[in-house]
């Protein structure tokens, strides 16, 4: 399932919705706290996400959602923890691309991505910003690539860690430009962030958590990474205007050890589009240039491995590995 069919089958399923409100029967879930379990350091844009769907699901379901913080190794630390979790919905992954690409980068994992968790939503998809400093001279795409080919690997590029989607966003500009920028990692986009503002980096893919610092003029957004323009910053191009072929969208969703109830999926699936209908999550998704996505666990379940099968070639394509 591509992403074009992917929002087509959103649309569909924003349909049923609408024409079967309140079709499926109430489970009792949950009668005690859930934790959502997020793969990256807090304030990051998934910690946004993470902590906003946390706070409705709460006030929606009257009990606690508690976003436990288990960033570290490509996000597959917060992955293990939750496939080894017992299959109650109690214990929820939040899940993004990069859990997409893990299997592409690392040798061995103690879960199989496709088989250890049973899908549940898609929260929303957005694009990444491709950052740099204001006073460094380098406008658009074109004078960054410019600047790559004349300095090579004198120039760097941050990410938010080892085989990250960042990180490979920017292996992926290396390798449709034949540059040669040296990568940096960090725990994640905050810290990478603070890098680029300190001058210790050229540039960083950076989420959509960096918006407040590119509006507040402390970054300058140069291009975006998905195949349109954001409507957040209309007059920053994509960088397939300038480099064909290059779309990169980061997906944030929910997701639950394998052998969770289907009642219990079902019926986190129709809490968690509730809230996103909600008029605060309306706007924060529209401030922050992120899109619902609504589709069934089906559909969610087949675009998962379409996922895992197009980063498998990008990351091979780029020369990525971690392990």
């Amino acid at each position: 399932m591509t992403r074009r069919q992917l929002l087509q089958a959103a649309f569909t399923a924003a349909l049923s919705s609408a024409v079967w409100p309140g079709a499926r029967a109430q489970t009792p879930f949950p009668t005690r706290p859930v934790t959502l379990v997020n793969p990256y350091p807090a304030g990051g844009g998934a910690d946004s996400v993470a902590r906003a769907v946390a706070r409705d699901l709460s006030q929606d379901w009257g009990q606690p959602v508690i976003v436990e913080n288990r960033p570290g190794a490509g996000t597959t630390i917060a992955a293990a923890y939750v496939a080894r979790a017992p299959a109650d919905g109690y214990t929820m992954l939040l899940s993004t691309t990069q859990h997409a690409i893990a299997p592409a980068i690392f040798k061995s994992l103690s879960y199989n991505y496709l088989t250890s968790f049973s899908p549940i939503a898609i929260l929303s998809d957005s694009p990444f910003f491709l950052v740099v400093r204001p006073d460094r001279g380098i406008n658009t795409i074109d004078d960054l690539v410019a600047e790559l080919k004349q300095k090579g690997g004198a120039m760097n590029f941050a990410s938010s860690g080892p085989g990250s989607l960042p990180h490979l966003a920017g292996a992926f500009l290396n390798q449709l430009t034949g540059a040669n920028a040296t990568h940096v990692p960090f725990a994640g986009t905050a810290p990478a962030l603070t890098a680029l503002l300190g001058s210790q980096v050229d540039f960083l893919f950076a989420d959509t958590s960096a918006l407040p610092n590119i509006q507040a003029g402390k970054a300058k957004a140069i291009a975006v990474s998905s195949a349109q323009r954001s409507p957040v910053l209309p007059s920053v191009p994509a960088v397939q205007e300038s480099i064909r072929g290059f779309e990169l969208t980061v997906w944030t969703a929910l997701e639950a050890p394998a052998g969770t109830p289907q009642a219990v999926i079902d019926r986190v699936h129709e809490a968690v589009y509730k809230v996103l209908r909600s008029p605060g999550m309306t706007r924060l998704y529209a401030e922050n240039s992120r899109q619902v996505v609504n589709v069934t666990p089906a559909q969610f379940s087949a675009y998962k491995q379409a996922e895992v099968q197009k980063y498998q070639k990008l990351a091979r394509d780029a020369g990525l590995k971690v392990e």
